[in-house]
């Protein structure tokens, strides 16, 4: 059965309630479309704790945890991104037309991408 256009507007939606979903589309935006698992967790745990985060610390392993587990099979059920397990890649991988939705989200978060050297 093709899927309806609001049918993917409504897992567009879906998967924006969360902050983290949000940050990893926003990241991948802003960041040529690719990131690794480490990478997206990183990011994550520094939008939490701060510049302060460091890696391996509970904060990162859990949320590698919550990416791995919820986050990205929601973001690839929406048909948002792209999952490679074997390589721990992410990819950005078309928006479904919604782009502006998730453009706005940004605004609304005060999302602002790192500068090149962060």
């Amino acid at each position: 059965m093709a899927q309806t256009p609001t049918a993917s507007l409504d897992e567009t939606f879906d998967a924006l309630t969360h902050s983290h979903r949000r940050y990893v589309l926003y990241y991948l935006r802003t960041h040529s479309g690719a990131a690794t698992i480490d990478t997206l967790s990183a990011m994550l745990a520094n939008e939490l704790e701060g510049p302060s985060a460091t890696p391996g610390t509970d904060t990162t392993e859990h949320i590698e945890v919550d990416l791995h587990h919820t986050h990205l099979p929601k973001l690839v059920d929406a048909g948002l991104i792209t999952f490679a397990r074997d390589r721990q890649s992410i990819e950005l991988d078309g928006i479904n037309g919604h782009d502006q939705f998730i453009d706005q989200a940004a605004r609304v978060d005060g999302y602002v991408p790192p500068t090149a050297g962060d």
